[in-house]
């Protein structure tokens, strides 16, 4: 990687835990966020976060937070009911890390509806012990539930390499930000570096499914600057990258959010399988721009 290119942003790679002797399948992950679910119903959010989270893990709420701390000082001023329901998991081949992804509802105390709705997406990473625990967590709020809103399903995931040759996902992700940020936009990079069977969650709207419109939905927006902070955590095939973000619309002016992109390694490169765009909600929602009116108008 030239790091030439990448001296505004900090870039921190994570050094990959030693691999296990026995690679754990899929099913341990979402055992894992089975086990998260219960917690949250049971428990209530803050002792399940607390219980699940990784010392280093990262919240937004709104800007990138230590997990932990954020939970271990949270008030709980508004009670209620949150459930969440995992739609999809996946991990990297040697079982290291992996993500679970679906839907939540916040149902306010003394209600029988849930009055609030959104997606999520949990990171989890192996630790010592062989225990998971999440390591980043980020949602998206909608109008209304997301369930069954979709107009495509979520298709399967498809196998990584297991990348003996050690290859990084941290030059695709650059590139990827790079090209964002010119003429091509962000439906210019997803065009380049999205797998076809990627999924898109973003603010205010059900999940999009598959690069064709994932790169129809994105092509009016443009990367504004580089962002300063650009965190990656990689093992075997998969990767995960968050960063802050801020785009462009010709429409509705600017965006400021939270991205994450999972990446898996397939036939020599990296592909992103799954983006996240989280809204900073403390932000002034975009507002559509006037065109001047002419002078015999």
């Amino acid at each position: 990687m030239n790091m030439k290119n990448v001296t505004l942003v900090s870039v921190i790679l994570a050094v990959c835990l030693p691999l296990f002797s026995q690679a754990p399948s899929v099913q341990t992950i979402d055992g894992a966020q089975r086990a998260f679910e219960l917690a949250i119903s049971e428990k209530g959010a803050k002792d399940a976060f607390l219980e699940f989270l990784s010392d280093d893990s990262i919240v937004f709420q709104p800007e990138a937070t230590n997990g932990k701390e954020f939970w271990r000082s949270y008030v709980d001023d508004r009670p209620g009911r949150l459930i969440r329901r995992a739609e999809f998991s996946d991990n990297s081949s040697n079982g290291i890390i992996g993500y679970t992804t679906g839907n939540w509802e916040w149902t306010p105390k003394g209600s029988t509806a849930a009055s609030q709705f959104g997606q999520f997406v949990t990171v989890w990473v192996k630790r010592q012990g062989g225990r998971f625990y999440a390591a980043v967590d980020i949602t998206t709020a909608t109008d209304d539930d997301p369930a069954g809103k979709a107009k495509e399903k979520r298709r399967a995931t498809i196998p990584g390499d297991p990348n003996k040759r050690g290859w990084s996902a941290a030059d695709a992700s650059m590139n990827f930000l790079r090209t964002a940020m010119g003429g091509a936009r962000l439906g210019g990079a997803y065009q380049q570096w999205a797998a076809d069977e990627i999924t898109l969650i973003r603010e205010g709207d059900p999940p999009i499914f598959g690069k064709k419109k994932v790169v129809a939905d994105t092509q009016d927006y443009q990367s504004i600057s580089y962002p300063k902070r650009v965190v990656l955590n990689e093992s075997a095939d998969m990767a995960y990258v968050w960063n802050p973000c801020e785009y462009a619309n010709s429409d509705e002016g600017i965006e400021k959010g939270n991205c994450l992109h999972i990446w898996k390694l397939r036939g020599k490169k990296w592909w992103i399988v799954l983006g996240v765009l989280s809204r900073v909600r403390n932000v002034k929602q975009p507002a559509l721009k006037q065109r001047p009116k002419k002078p015999n108008e």
